[in-house]
């Protein structure tokens, strides 16, 4: 299950390695880290199809259905972003299915779609309904 929209100069994208139709895990998400880079993987895959990358996100928030689950987390999620860092948040609670990590990303246009002498209008004004569908 995953989503992603764009709007203006921001994309945002979500998912979460779960089989729609069994609504369980995927069997390849063995592990923590295995089910991190899966969600990433699905990440990447959105964020690519709106013509943005992992190198363009400026903000994660991820949620993991339990603390304990917190350090292989992190070990997974540093070796996604190697070459920067964006603004994190992570909580515990409740996620779909079985599954143990779900992760939404914020990201910004690609360098070379951004005119980096244009404001950067609020992200209310810039939402497109179509672009959404």
């Amino acid at each position: 299950m995953s989503t992603i929209t764009r709007g203006g100069p921001f994309a945002y994208a979500s998912s979460l390695a779960i089989d729609v139709v069994t609504m369980s895990l995927v069997p390849e998400a063995d592990t923590v880290r295995n089910e991190t880079r899966l969600v990433f993987d699905r990440i990447t895959a959105q964020l690519e199809s709106k013509g943005a990358s992992l190198g363009d996100v400026i903000k994660t928030t991820c949620y993991l259905r339990d603390e304990s689950y917190l350090a292989e987390f992190v070990q997974a999620y540093d070796e996604v972003f190697q070459s920067h860092s964006p603004a994190t948040h992570i909580a515990i609670l409740g996620i779909a299915g079985n599954c143990r990590v779900q992760i939404e990303v914020v990201a910004t246009r690609t360098p070379a779609e951004r005119d980096e002498h244009a404001p950067i209008p609020s992200a209310v004004n810039t939402l497109d309904p179509k672009e959404s569908q």
